[in-house]
């Protein structure tokens, strides 16, 4: 992890102590039992490394451990192994005093299990585990890693190899047990180039994939290798695995490494538990619903038998989503690679009724997944991936941010030559599967755009044809974080290179017409209609990318002048009467339904042309009545409902939805905030991400320099929050009973910015009354 860059930017924010920050710990998930099978995981992780933790009745410890970078051949992530830890006696037994707590404030799990207390934790500053066991009696404890057959890739990818899989290769050294997967000398990234035409790219971007290394090494000062596993009889133990990716053709170097690693291998909790109190006190949304009997306010079960999660406190599953999501981001994306939708690190077994490639059925006649399997496969699916960073601005975790945009920003060379190649002029373009690699092979059949004339769009293509708004849609993250962070250096050095290649590719590839304005055709509405001329997010992304870059004066005189003239050639959004009422259309011609996407939202969030704060709620408000698609998938996956009822300034809608959005959980897992499979995998992160804007923006808005609190926030909702802004600005407030108790905000010369709004439909004021400040 970057701490060096954490550091830089904490330097930026105004300071806060931890006693301010709101106690994290009512939001822990607990369990009172054992679990039954691995599907009944916990998560803990530290950005770069990860596990899966699970207690058996059998005695067993188990963690399933991945890292950020563990890359096959073809751009799966694996898992890197797996720890067993065997304790005898077993406290674990059934019908034993058990309880097993996610701590979020330490960013690690707590057993208690007859007396025997264990501590897992990944080390907040280092690429190492943590199995701690204090027991008041002599135990005997076993400690080895564990394997399976591995296969050679995910069931959803468009490709595949004959050569076989890869298996792991398990050593003995110093009486420590190592274990590593070599990719070996194979990648697909030879065959991208060749596809895409840009063979002469090997040279300037390095294969990502080719030589991958990745594993771990076990240890424990307290156990001795015999037959084959750590062993060792006492009371107290610290087991440590450390991990490790390397691309090197040569294993005794990832050998070599990882043992020099575990020269700095001593256990520094107390630098662990300053890290997380540094993190929870960053921001925070606590919240409970008021009009519930006090003893079933905060009541959450860390339990959701068949898929859904009957607490009947709304409002605080609704935080307690929000904070656990946010834990979740802290520790699967501080690598080098973003966190993936699909599960991110927490991919796990998962227990289903149907058989799946590569599942394992159990003796009751359901299956388990494989330890590999991860829905999606290998895909950086952007309509996806951009909810899982969108709530890290807002809760100030910029340095989580980071991997997201390093991963599309790094690739724009390579994205250009594509681009070059298969179109002929210049820009950059960025659809919605793009690979580590560049490619983009899971888009369609064919893996490439089609190259359609003006007007002969007939909807024969595919989901991703001529959709192309998701560089636009990274711009304008990288502007928002730019104007959160004053950071001028990724302005010059990242932002504008990005958005020059992106605009340019939409000034290129569209004629103009007659009026002279850019004619977007042919086009899509992101994914959901086929056929569309001048589609609304497209149009939207263009005019809100283009003011917010003249109006903080990026780039250079000859880039200012040529976005001042391109901006003057942007069509207009498309409003349709409707009931005598304007709305936003999802483009001027629009036709052939295939997906469940409102593009006509698109110009109030992401593209925020429209909205409570631009004086203009009425026209979202009437848009969301008269949406292509209502509540989708149960208001679930990347479905935005709440984000725009919340633009809309409809709290009642917002808050509705959110709830019915977080009561969604698995019955094929344990853990009860990784939402569900169908549309997407499960873990579903997206769906949390899409709930933590909302929430995030039921509380504060922005426009034009301006600031609105509580602009879609219901009175029924007490809360207590710390949220970050544009300007490096932070605002923290207290609702209680309906009212705005006290508020803050840092600098304070930002509060003549600040319009308050009470709760619910209370008239807004320009300033607070006095008795309001703190």
């Amino acid at each position: 992890m970057n701490k060096l860059a954490s550091l830089l930017l904490a330097t930026l924010l105004p300071p806060l102590t931890a006693s301010q920050a709101a106690d994290i710990s009512r939001y822990n998930v607990i369990w009172n039992s054992p679990s039954k099978d691995p599907s009944g995981v916990m998560p803990i992780g530290n950005g770069d490394i990860a596990a899966g933790v699970y207690a058996i009745e059998s005695g067993d410890l188990f963690l399933l451990l991945a890292k950020n970078d563990a890359y096959t051949y073809l751009g799966d992530i694996f898992k890197t192994g797996r720890l067993r830890v065997s304790l005898s006696p077993n406290p674990f037994q059934a019908g034993k005093p058990f309880r097993q707590t996610l701590d979020l404030s330490t960013g690690s799990i707590r057993i208690e299990a007859d007396g025997v207390t264990l501590r897992i934790w990944a080390d907040a500053n280092r690429p190492a585990y943590h199995v701690e066991i204090d027991s008041p009696r002599d135990l005997a404890v076993t400690a080895q890693p564990e394997f399976w057959q591995r296969f050679d890739s995910c069931p959803a990818n468009a490709r595949k190899s004959d050569t076989g899989p890869t298996q792991d290769v398990r050593l003995e050294r110093n009486g420590k047990i190592l274990w590593y997967f070599p990719v070996g000398d194979r990648s697909v990234y030879p065959d991208d180039l060749k596809y895409y035409e840009v063979e002469q790219m090997a040279a300037k971007f390095s294969d990502p994939y080719r030589f991958n290394t990745f594993g771990n090494l076990l240890e424990s000062p307290m156990l001795k290798l015999a037959d084959g596993a750590l062993r060792g009889t006492g009371k107290t133990f610290d087991i440590r695995v450390h991990a490790l990716t390397m691309q090197t053709p040569q294993p005794e170097t990832w050998i070599a490494a990882i043992g020099k690693q575990t020269a700095d291998a001593a256990s520094d909790w107390e630098r662990h538990r300053a890290w997380w109190s540094e993190f929870w006190s960053r921001s925070w949304i606590a919240a409970f619903d008021n009009t519930v009997p006090a003893g079933a306010r905060e009541k959450l079960t860390g339990e959701a038998p068949g898929g859904r999660r009957e607490e009947e406190d709304g409002a605080a599953l609704a935080a307690q989503s929000y904070n656990v999501f946010r834990f979740l981001m802290a520790c699967q994306s501080q690598g080098r690679v973003q966190a993936k939708f699909n599960g991110g690190l927490f991919t796990q077994q998962l227990r289903v009724n149907q058989a799946r490639s590569h599942a394992a059925k159990q003796p009751d006649g359901t299956f388990l997944t494989h330890e590999d399997d991860r829905l999606w496969g290998r895909r950086f699916t952007y309509q996806n991936q951009r909810l899982l960073y969108w709530p890290l601005l807002a809760s100030g975790d910029f340095e989580m941010i980071k991997p997201f945009f390093d991963y599309y920003s790094n690739l724009l060379p390579m994205r250009q030559a594509i681009t070059k190649a298969w179109f002929g002029h210049d820009g950059a373009y960025y659809r919605e599967n793009i690979e580590p690699t560049g490619a983009e092979r899971d888009c369609g059949e064919q893996g490439k755009p089609l190259k359609t004339k003006p007007g002969a769009n007939t909807g024969q293509g595919y989901y991703h044809s001529y959709y192309f708004t998701c560089g636009l849609e990274t711009t304008a993250m990288m502007l928002d974080y730019v104007n959160f962070t004053g950071d001028t250096t990724f302005r010059d050095k990242v932002l504008v290179p990005f958005a020059r290649e992106v605009l340019r590719f939409f000034d290129k590839h569209y004629s103009r017409d007659p009026d002279g304005k850019l004619r977007i055709d042919p086009g899509m509405v992101l994914e959901t209609w086929w056929i569309a001329v001048n589609a609304a997010p497209d149009v939207a992304g263009l005019q809100f990318c283009l003011d917010e870059l003249l109006a903080m004066k990026a780039g250079t005189a000859d880039d200012q002048a040529q976005w001042r003239k391109f901006r003057g050639e942007i069509p207009d959004l498309h409003l349709r009467t409707i009931e005598g009422r304007q709305a936003i259309a999802p483009a001027a011609k629009w036709d052939k339904m295939n997906n469940s996407e409102n593009g006509e939202l698109y110009p109030v969030f992401p593209f925020r042309c429209f909205g409570l704060a631009l004086g203009t709620a009425d026209i979202v408000a009437w848009t969301m009545k008269h949406r292509t698609i209502k509540d989708a998938f149960g208001c679930a996956c990347w479905s935005q409902d709440q984000i725009h009822w919340a633009f809309a300034g409809n709290a009642t809608e917002a808050a509705k939805g959110l709830v019915r959005r977080f009561r969604i959980a698995s019955p094929m897992c344990r853990f009860p905030l990784y939402g569900h499979e169908v549309p997407d995998s499960c873990p579903d992160f997206d769906q949390f991400g899409a709930g933590s804007v909302a929430l995030q923006r039921m509380l504060v808005q922005e426009a034009g320099g301006k600031i609105l609190l509580l602009p879609a926030w219901p009175a029924a909702w007490d809360t207590d929050f710390k949220l970050h802004l544009a300007q490096r600005t932070v605002i923290s407030g207290t609702v209680k009973d309906g009212k705005l108790v006290s508020w803050e905000i840092q600098p304070a010369s930002r509060k003549k910015d600040v319009t308050v709004c009470q709760p619910q439909s209370a008239t807004c004021q320009k300033t607070p009354p006095a008795n309001q400040d703190r």
